[in-house]
């Protein structure tokens, strides 16, 4: 054996040796906020998986909001709303979806919109959900619209007061993912690349989406890398971004449906959005039908609820007392 090969070898055993340990780090340890969210809620079993949800009465009142998060965070997302939106709303609701939070991430499953959508009625079924509002974002939103497709085109009896999304790739021909989402898109690199995630190449992708100066503290980019990590949620990145092409096989009857939905719709938009980019107020306002489009100021990105809770909170007020909601 020559001495080239010996230090491939060598080299091979290495690089083996580290990406096992790499890949196989625990989980750390969640903060006392972080723990405070996940006492709050519940499970709901779907099929065989579990599904966090939080159900928080407020007040005595009726007013409520369901609230749905992007990829690839989860119901957390919305903590620095939550003070805000309690002022405004007697129950809030909170989903983790599929893969995601800290509901189950089961691997090798065939993640989908449609199966997200199931989710999120079944949970209104089982807290018996009614009359509510949806404030929803991203990932969300794409769930949203095909709630929205069910009630227009398959009869589905939901009684949604309102509907308010948040920087949603809700057009996909102007969507733009990031290149390491596509990246995770595929098949064996998108596995590896997976595996090899860390909360500092996780806080510096998350990081691309945000505005200028709004960006999480390293804190907060803790808290959603211990979240994603929780049961070894980077590990199913790739099939859950399966929704990139559902958007496209989806596009006539998601757009659709936002277009012709008789329930009040608001879209609150930050402008300064790599995914998402300004094109998209212009193609809103050219498809939807006498839009409530709220533009935030130009230093917001993609997670408004997170960079300006509270503008995005009374953007949302107003658009309810404007429908007289």
């Amino acid at each position: 054996m020559d001495l080239l090969t010996k230090i491939t070898s060598i080299l091979v055993v290495l690089i083996a040796i580290g990406f096992t340990i790499f890949t196989n780090y625990p989980a750390p340890p969640i903060s006392p906020i972080m723990y405070q969210w996940q006492t709050w809620g519940s499970y709901l079993t779907f099929k065989q998986f579990k599904i966090f949800y939080i159900d928080k009465q407020i007040n005595n009142g009726t007013k409520t909001l369901l609230c749905l998060h992007g990829f690839p965070t989860s119901s957390f997302d919305y903590f620095k709303a939550y003070p805000f939106l309690i002022k405004s709303f007697d129950r809030i609701v909170f989903i983790d979806f599929l893969g995601m939070g800290y509901s189950d991430k089961p691997t090798l499953h065939s993640y989908s919109i449609m199966e997200q959508a199931d989710i999120v009625q079944s949970v209104i079924n089982h807290i018996g959900l009614d009359d509510f509002h949806i404030l929803a974002h991203d990932y969300g939103d794409t769930v949203t619209q095909e709630i929205l497709a069910r009630i227009r085109d398959d009869g589905l009896n939901l009684k949604i007061k309102s509907v308010s999304m948040m920087n949603g790739g809700v057009f996909p021909s102007i969507h733009s993912p990031l290149v390491i989402q596509k990246l995770l898109h595929l098949p064996v690199i998108g596995y590896l690349l997976g595996k090899l995630n860390n909360k500092y190449t996780f806080a510096i992708n998350l990081n691309r989406v945000f505005g200028s100066g709004t960006s999480p503290t390293m804190a907060e980019f803790y808290n959603f890398w211990a979240i994603v990590r929780h049961n070894h949620g980077y590990r199913v990145f790739g099939d859950i971004l399966a929704y990139l092409d559902e958007r496209f096989e989806h596009e006539d009857r998601w757009v659709s449906a936002m277009k012709n939905t008789k329930i009040p719709l608001q879209f609150i938009y930050g402008p300064s959005d790599p995914v998402n980019p300004p094109p998209f107020d212009v193609m809103y306002h050219k498809l939807i039908y006498n839009p409530y489009f709220d533009k935030l100021d130009e230093n917001i990105g993609h997670y408004p609820h997170f960079e300006a809770p509270e503008e995005v909170v009374k953007r949302l007020n107003l658009f309810l007392q404007k429908k007289g909601l």
